[in-house]
């Protein structure tokens, strides 16, 4: 079976594909939001308290960190199903097969 050659990209494509790395360059920052929340919420800050090196009410803080630690990961796996539904209607406009 012959290969078939890719059609050329028009202005439409480009736009396409625009839109795409932007939904995906969202996904980093989101995850590294949701990361660094969890790991002060429920490492440094517990840690610290228990040291005597924070003051204890500074383990009120979890809770809030936390919801935006959620927050973000909600939102990045909204932005993940996003970029891949994107994904499959970009590639199809000018590569018919996407799996080779």
């Amino acid at each position: 079976m012959p290969l078939v050659d890719p059609h050329a990209l028009t202005s439409v494509d480009w736009v396409n594909i625009h839109n795409w790395l932007t939904i995906l360059w969202l996904f980093l920052p989101l995850m590294i939001v949701f990361a660094f929340s969890m790991m002060i919420a429920h490492a440094f800050i517990p840690s610290g308290v228990a040291t005597g090196d924070f003051p204890a009410g500074l383990s009120k803080l979890r809770l809030p960190i936390t919801v935006i630690g959620l927050v973000a990961l909600a939102a990045a796996v909204v932005v993940f199903i996003l970029a891949l539904m994107a994904t499959w209607s970009t590639i199809g406009f000018f590569w018919d097969r996407h799996f080779v």
